[in-house]
Parts: C-alpha cells; structure tokens; sequence
C-alpha cells in the first residue's frame, strides 16, 4: 500500500512539473507573438494607438480598459532607436519588451523630466561602442538621458497611459500617438 502511494505522489509531482513546464514553455512556440501581431497595426518605427474593439483589439491580451495604450516595434540590427514620449501626470508608463513579449525594462512618469521622457535602446555591440566614445568625448556633450540594452535586436515599446475618466481618453490617444519611436540619429 505504501509503494502505490508512493507511485501515485511521485506520478502526481512529475504531471505538475510537465504542466509548468509546458506553460511556460507555450511563449516560445506560439507561432504568433506579440511581435507579430503588432505588424498588422502598422507600428513600425512610430506608435500605435491599441484599438479598444474591433480588430487589432487582441493585439495583446490582458488589457486594462482604464488604460489608453500604444505600441511600437523597434529593430536594433543596425542602429539604435530612441523612444520619446510625454506622460501625463494622473499616471503613465513606458515598458519595454523582447520579441517573444518579456519586458526587460520599464519606467513610469516619475522617471520624467518635465512629464517627458526620452530613452535609447541599444543592442550588446552598440553599447559598448557608445561607452567606448563616450569615454573619449567631453562629458559636457549633450547624450540620451536614459540608455538601455536590449536582450533581443528586434522588440517593441508599450506606452501605458491612464484615463481617469472616460472623457480622458482622446486627449490620452493623441498624446500617446505623439510620442515618437525610430531610430536614433547618428
């Protein structure tokens, strides 16, 4: 009676740690990720207004309705990008995510300066050509003030903004669709 409850705990272990694992193993196959159903809201290089209804609304699942949000996808391959964008006082946020949709880094508007906010994202490579020039340059010239590096060459940016009423929203939508996302100048 012992060896089967014994068998019987050890089955029950090994199908939970097969269901975990395949749960979060389920990202990594999906044949679409977030990265490529963002492709059909045409934001590349510039951000998107997610739509509430309607297509495009599954874009990214598990949406806040009390937020007006906006996505942009990035590639890194061959030059930086630069993220800038204003966030309103009642509460904003801007996160950023690798292409299978993991967020590697993110900031609110307390990292604002005068409610905007402006942020390079580089690849391993460029960084350290960055930090390398930035060694060599006067320390009085101007650079980004936030520069992050991004896990993967290809991405996207999530700009969360809340609306505190209803009434909100449009104002959110075009401040959202206001922010700029491309790559960096050279």
């Amino acid at each position: 009676m012992i060896r089967l409850a014994y068998a019987l705990a050890l089955a029950l272990a090994l199908a939970g740690l097969v269901h975990v694992a395949s749960l979060l193993a389920v990202p990594r196959f999906a044949e679409r990720g977030p990265y490529e159903r963002l492709a059909t809201l045409n934001a590349d290089g510039s951000f998107a207004a997610l739509p509430d209804e309607g297509e495009g609304a599954d874009a990214l699942p598990f949406r806040d309705p009390a937020f007006v949000e906006a996505a942009c996808r990035y590639d890194v391959s061959e030059r930086p990008a630069t993220v800038t964008a204003a966030l309103p006082p009642s509460y904003g946020a801007v996160a950023f995510h690798t292409l299978e949709g993991l967020p590697f880094y993110a900031l609110t508007d307390r990292a604002a300066t005068d409610g905007r906010v402006e942020v390079t994202v580089l690849n391993a490579a460029q960084a350290e050509k960055a930090e390398a020039e930035e060694l060599e340059e006067d320390a009085a010239a101007p650079r980004p003030r936030i520069r992050i590096v991004s896990p993967t060459d290809r991405g996207f940016v999530l700009l969360r903004l809340f609306a505190p009423a209803p009434s909100a929203r449009p104002g959110l939508v075009a401040t959202a669709l206001s922010a700029r996302c491309g790559p960096a100048a050279p």
